[in-house]
């Protein structure tokens, strides 16, 4: 379906005009009709071996499909999976190329995600690949940082007041700790288990918890897996200090020559003095100085700060492949159901001018700016 603007979708309503409105509604129902459609297409695909470079990893069983509504985290499933980590740099579009051999993977393992697969245009969210499920989790651009040349050379990306204003951020973090910035890097496994505190400790004070999101994961299986990704020099956590007080993180996992920047977060009573940003600038200052990476990936989602700090995007999609069975499909389609659901109701509200009010009713003080 071709691309709307938002004024095509929901056309300018005349004061006082019951009929405009009706046909504004029919055009939220015919855009859900649609998402339908495109769902239960099945188009089945040749069955193409894995590439020989591709290595599958388990993943935390929390973080395969998290429930949300609204922003909100209100259920996550924990589902065995395996996970790609070749990083989307190192991928075609061609989705055959990576498609799950199941008798390779242990029985109870019933998932299959490939976080970052580059796509075009037209993917169906559902399809039915030889003895699997293919469900697109979520598709959008996807944000990085092209590690080459030097970090003075990178910083000439930015006007010159951007530049300066991000200058004068560190600096004026700088100045809140007495010209003392104190930016630790944390790689090995005994280090990542002092980061894992300094996260949670962290992550209780963010904007995510407060709204009901999720925070730092605090179970032990993924203190187990960073631990071990740590020992084979795959992960790092960076940590930013106000003297002794952590007051934002951000947790990298290595993927070939690509660094996914994974998770972050900031102390919100830091906000302020804007402590993330901080962070990442000192981050990409390390970074180009090791020339360890080629690229620094945002991952998921497209927040404003990863469209000001990133040299390129490229759209890609979440996918994840289901062993083919009753249960997995009604996993699918209860995911489906919520997001579709999560969707029209931010539509209707929009088109009542209702959106704002009820963010502000359900996140308060703590809605982030943007949101």
């Amino acid at each position: 379906m071709a691309a709307r603007t938002r004024g095509e979708r929901f056309p300018k309503r005349a004061p006082s005009s019951v009929l405009c409105r009706t046909k504004q509604l029919q055009a939220v129902e015919l855009d859900a009709r649609t998402a339908l459609s495109a769902l239960v297409g099945r188009r089945a695909e040749a069955h193409v071996p894995t590439t020989p470079h591709s290595v599958w990893v388990k993943e935390c069983e929390d973080d395969v499909l998290p429930f949300n509504l609204g922003g909100r985290n209100i259920w996550t499933l924990a589902l065995r999976a395996h996970a790609l980590t070749t990083p989307f740099t190192k991928l075609s579009s061609n989705l055959a190329a990576n498609l799950p051999a199941w008798d390779a993977f242990p029985k109870e393992t019933q998932a299959a995600v490939i976080p970052a697969q580059p796509v075009g245009t037209g993917l169906p969210r559902l399809a039915f690949p030889p003895g699997s499920i293919r469900y697109v989790a979520g598709c959008a651009e996807r944000y990085f940082v092209a590690l080459d040349g030097s970090f003075d050379d990178y910083l000439q990306k930015f006007r010159a007041k951007a530049r300066h204003n991000l200058k004068r951020t560190v600096h004026k973090f700088g100045d809140l700790s007495k010209g003392d910035i104190r930016c630790l890097q944390m790689c090995s496994p005994a280090e990542m288990g002092e980061f894992r505190e300094f996260a949670i400790r962290i992550s209780r004070n963010t904007w995510q918890e407060r709204v009901g999101g999720p925070g730092f994961p605090r179970s032990e299986e993924f203190g187990t897996t960073i631990e071990a990704l740590s020992a084979k020099g795959l992960a790092r956590g960076t940590v930013l200090f106000h003297r002794d007080r952590p007051v934002s993180y951000a947790f990298c996992r290595a993927q070939d020559d690509c660094l996914l920047y994974a998770r972050t977060a900031y102390d919100k009573a830091y906000a302020a003095w804007s402590p993330g940003r901080v962070l990442l600038y000192l981050l990409l200052e390390r970074l180009f100085e090791e020339r360890k990476y080629s690229y620094l990936d945002f991952g998921e989602g497209t927040l404003p700060y990863k469209q000001f700090f990133s040299t390129g995007h490229t759209r890609c999609a979440r996918i994840i492949y289901f062993r083919r069975n009753a249960r997995n499909l009604a996993v699918v389609m209860s995911h489906w159901s919520l997001t579709t659901l999560s969707r029209c109701g931010g539509r209707v509200l929009e088109l009542f001018g209702l959106e704002d009010q009820v963010k502000s009713l359900t996140m308060g003080k703590q809605r982030r700016p943007g949101q």
